[in-house]
């Protein structure tokens, strides 16, 4: 929906309404995001607050914007940068030199069938990821990013992407004690049954 051309069409020709339904559909997610890099929930609303009145001021340009949830997350790492720029009193702060990227635990149903101490422990092994991978598995597993959009919201390749969350999900599950699942040969007897 949001990469539809009507979608973006009619936010470019001033129409209000669907622009609030853009800010619902991704502002959670671009929180988390910002807050995953900052730490700081206000500083983190008033970074997703500025992407969306730069997207309204700038809304005649939105039809040219092929990928636009991919371009919301860029311009939120960019907000993010910047301030962590200001603050270090840095001239350029790269991604690379980010040091620390916090997973954010993502809240389920009460009466979820993972029992609580089996989601402390995923969470506690996302937490020992490198930052980067943390910061991909996010993008991947929790916002649901495509490889590509990933790779262009970092600014790095669709196989960098794929090297960091094979990573992740190996060191995940060596954590957690996964074993890979093996096919049990089924005897005649057991598929005679089946019939």
């Amino acid at each position: 929906m949001l990469n539809d051309l009507k979608f973006k069409s009619l936010i470019a020709n001033g129409d209000q309404k669907k622009f609030r339904q853009l800010m619902e559909l991704t502002s959670d997610e671009l929180l988390w995001f910002a807050i995953g890099y900052l730490k700081h929930k206000e500083i983190s609303e008033e970074i997703v607050s500025d992407v969306y009145v730069n997207i309204w001021n700038n809304r005649s340009q939105l039809e040219g914007i092929i990928n636009l949830k991919s371009y919301l997350f860029t311009s939120v790492r960019n907000g993010c940068l910047s301030h962590l720029r200001k603050v270090k009193n840095e001239k350029i702060i790269y991604l690379d030199s980010v040091s620390e990227f916090s997973f954010i635990h993502v809240e389920g149903h009460e009466d979820s069938m993972i029992e609580k101490e089996i989601i402390e422990q995923i969470y506690a092994a996302i937490e020992t990821l490198p930052c980067k991978c943390k910061l991909v598995f996010t993008l991947a597993k929790i916002n649901g990013l495509k490889y590509r959009e990933i790779a262009e919201v970092l600014d790095i390749t669709e196989k960098t992407v794929n090297n960091h969350l094979v990573l992740a999900v190996k060191r995940i599950t060596e954590l957690l004690n996964v074993t890979k699942k093996t096919k049990e040969k089924t005897s005649a007897l057991k598929r005679a049954s089946m019939f």
